[in-house]
């Protein structure tokens, strides 16, 4: 009786089916964190404004971001459930972080509008819908980063959007004149591109910076630490 108490009071540790209890020792933004023990973890399917770096100004709500993912994980034991392949190519640990309620806080982060889905074609679909269908959420109601963002003026071309990888340029973006025109998909404005799923490309990205005016974007070459 214990036990089928525990699987319907927590749906988000039953359904991720293991995983391991682990303390957040240090935040790094809004979707990257160092554990006690050392590892690195990113959490998968979502990203986050970009904290200064590398000469480039801090975007646009990033260290509201922080706050936000280190409000919900620091002093608590969570759950950490590896995501898609479990690691990346810095060697990060890519996967989610369950509070002992069950919730997840990759998902929690989208529905306060402090993050955004950020999709990759090894995350499990299931994971991707939930993330998408709670941005929709928070654009809907204006939450977190939402109301500045969706407020800024339509390009005067489309948003080059590239089907494979579900990210979107400027158009004038070299790398978005590079897309196949079989991958080729237009958006005539943000709400449109992140509505469908689709991300900012890092390499030249609309997103503001932080305190800068409507035309001031952010360019990322790499990424995060």
């Amino acid at each position: 009786m214990a036990l089928l108490c525990a699987c319907l009071l927590t749906p988000g540790l039953a359904r991720a089916g293991g995983g391991e209890m682990v303390r957040v020792a240090q935040v790094f933004d809004g979707d990257t964190c160092r554990l006690a023990d050392g590892r690195t973890v990113r959490l998968a399917g979502i990203d986050a404004p970009e904290g200064a770096h590398g000469g480039v100004p801090a975007q646009y709500f990033a260290a509201a971001a922080k706050a936000a993912f280190a409000r919900r994980v620091m002093g608590r034991e969570l759950r950490l459930v590896r995501a898609g392949q479990g690691g990346d190519r810095f060697g990060r640990v890519l996967g989610d972080f369950l509070l002992p309620d069950g919730a997840s806080v990759a998902e929690a982060l989208v529905a306060d509008g402090a993050a955004f889905v950020f999709w990759h074609r090894d995350l499990p679909a299931a994971l991707c819908d939930r993330l998408l269908a709670a941005a929709r959420q928070a654009m809907a109601t204006g939450r977190g980063f939402w109301p500045r963002l969706l407020a800024l003026s339509p390009p005067a071309r489309p948003y080059v959007g590239n089907a494979a990888s579900r990210r979107f340029h400027d158009a004038a973006c070299p790398q978005g004149r590079a897309i196949s025109p079989r991958n080729r998909v237009a958006f005539p404005d943000l709400r449109a591109a992140f509505a469908a799923g689709f991300a900012p490309a890092r390499e030249c990205t609309p997103w503001p910076f932080a305190g800068g005016g409507e035309g001031a974007s952010a360019r990322s070459e790499t990424d995060k630490p």
